[in-house]
């Protein structure tokens, strides 16, 4: 049984994480296309941005929840191995990745 979406046929599917890969051929080359299920992890990192207190008092506050995917390609895990805090500081204060953001102010 083949599934498709469109001309993209399904290569191959994760049951525990959503994850989905897809391919088409162009008539030239393969294209591979790997989709990763987010509206969760959004909905959920809203429920915890809006229940965070505003302050910034103590010494430990979540910041933010980003899929590992993301945070791989994103560039996030090598700047925390190389400890580039400015570049980790710039991805989560970039408002197109509000979504990840579990604690309103800037980092």
């Amino acid at each position: 049984m083949t599934i498709r979406d469109g001309d993209w046929t399904l290569i191959d599917y994760d049951f525990a994480s959503g994850r989905s890969v897809w391919s088409i051929f162009d008539g030239e080359k393969t294209i591979i296309r790997t989709d990763y299920p987010v509206a969760q992890a959004i909905e959920q990192n809203t429920l915890f941005r809006n229940a965070a207190p505003s302050d910034w008092k103590g010494d430990w506050h979540r910041i933010a929840s980003v899929p590992l995917n993301l945070a791989h390609e994103g560039g996030l895990v090598e700047a925390a191995n190389q400890h580039d805090d400015k570049f980790i500081s710039r991805f989560l204060n970039d408002s197109d990745n509000r979504a990840w953001r579990t604690k309103e102010g800037i980092v």
